[in-house]
């Protein structure tokens, strides 16, 4: 499974015109800078993603000596009938495997 389907869902959740804005405002994120994912495993038509997202943190002063903040997160994407998906993005620092623990899944 390519790479760009990870990039691809980190995207949609986080650009999403009603709940984008939201999702970051929950997690801190101003702005993210980059996004580079790797494929760890699949079941079924369930695709898991490690990803490190470059951020800046909400609050922050735009000055050139500031630092990006590295974070980790998880993202499924789930392959649907024909050309469609959805996906979900899990915040790494709770649990190690949340797709796992997410009992909506059904992985």
């Amino acid at each position: 499974m390519k790479e760009k389907y990870g990039v691809m869902a980190i995207d949609s959740w986080y650009k999403d015109k009603n709940l984008g804005k939201l999702r970051k405002k929950a997690e801190g994120i101003d702005e993210i800078i980059s996004k580079k994912c790797s494929y760890l495993e699949n079941k079924k038509n369930k695709y898991i993603f490690s990803c490190t997202l470059t951020i800046t943190k909400q609050g922050e002063t735009i000055i050139p000596l500031s630092k990006h903040i590295k974070r980790k997160v998880y993202v499924v994407f789930i392959k649907e009938n024909g050309n469609t998906y959805t996906s979900k993005v899990y915040n790494s620092k709770y649990k190690k495997t949340p797709w796992l623990y997410d009992k909506y899944l059904d992985y």
